[in-house]
């Protein structure tokens, strides 16, 4: 059996199209050097990192968001954790494990978190068109309560820098049952497709955005 681990993008991936997950993750005979826009939002991210844990000015493109940054920064009181690009793992029990463990099964990095005794606040920055996808909010506050205990509330938002929009969520530990009965089958339909050897093609608008499409017979 081929030992998966998971994450986010990866279940993203699977369901926009289990071929090109297959190509990438399963046999990787391609690789997603990424274009354009997603090399814009990785050097968003590193210039809001800098700047939220090291002090970092914002270079010209960004200084219309300091705003927003000194609101993240004023979210977290005396006594309260402000955590960047924080790194949770879990294991096939539900275990916090390390992000390069042998038994890392599923992966999460949050932009932002803070952590307020029995609260905790999660935010995502996002750099292209706004589509709201609360599954990876539901997630990043599933690992949030396995990592910390005392936690009983997280408020989790997706800001979308090119929009000054955002939209947010809020959950309960109560609600844990139901999240990951969802991030289970997501994961189950994946094995499923390991087990019988079954990677079936998906062509929609993001073929050309691909690494497989070069050769991929289904492509659009």
């Amino acid at each position: 059996m081929i030992k998966l681990s998971h994450s986010y993008s990866a279940l993203k991936e699977y369901e926009n199209c289990p071929q090109r997950y297959y190509r990438t993750r399963i046999v990787k005979d391609v690789k997603d050097q990424g274009g354009e826009a997603s090399k814009h939002g990785e050097r968003v991210h590193k210039h809001l990192e800098d700047r939220l844990r090291d002090g970092t000015p914002l270079p010209d493109e960004l200084v219309s968001k300091e705003s927003l940054v000194v609101a993240v920064e004023g979210l977290a009181k005396p006594g309260d954790q402000l955590l960047v690009e924080k790194e949770l793992t879990l294991n096939e029990s539900l275990q916090p494990t390390g992000w390069w463990d042998s038994d890392a099964w599923l992966r999460s990095k949050l932009d932002v978190l803070v952590i307020k005794q029995d609260k905790a606040v999660v935010i995502d920055w996002k750099t292209g068109k706004r589509r709201p996808d609360f599954f990876q909010m539901q997630m990043f506050a599933a690992q949030v309560f396995k990592h910390y205990k005392n936690v009983q509330v997280v408020k989790t938002s997706l800001v979308w820098l090119p929009a000054d929009a955002m939209d947010t969520e809020t959950y309960n530990r109560i609600d844990m049952a139901t999240i990951w009965g969802g991030i289970e089958n997501k994961i189950s339909r994946i094995e499923q497709s390991v087990e019988h050897d079954n990677w079936p093609a998906r062509p929609s608008g993001l073929c050309p955005w691909c690494p497989a499409k070069p050769t991929c017979k289904w492509a659009k």
